[in-house]
């Protein structure tokens, strides 16, 4: 029980409830994976702006896109090697 709570940043009393009620203790995730979904948001933000302004523009900035389309893709590769590999 104190192993599941220490891997899972959760107190025992949260552990105990949550397997009562059947849910599976997943180990919490590294730091570096909080930040990586911050680029996630991020990207995610700058999606929008670019959607927001070419509603008013009625035009795509493709530069701004590609930079965008880019991003996330370094963003993906960043993931797979940090935590598919």
């Amino acid at each position: 029980l104190k192993n599941l709570s220490e891997l899972s940043g959760k107190t025992q009393t949260e552990v105990i409830k949550k397997l009562i009620n059947g849910a599976t203790i997943k180990e919490k995730p590294p730091k570096e994976f909080y930040k990586t979904l911050n680029g996630l948001i991020e990207l995610r933000k700058e999606l929008k702006k670019i959607r927001d302004v070419s509603k008013f523009a009625k035009e795509i900035d493709v530069k701004k896109v590609e930079n965008t389309l880019q991003k996330i893709d370094d963003l993906r590769m960043l993931i797979a090697e940090t935590y598919l590999k």
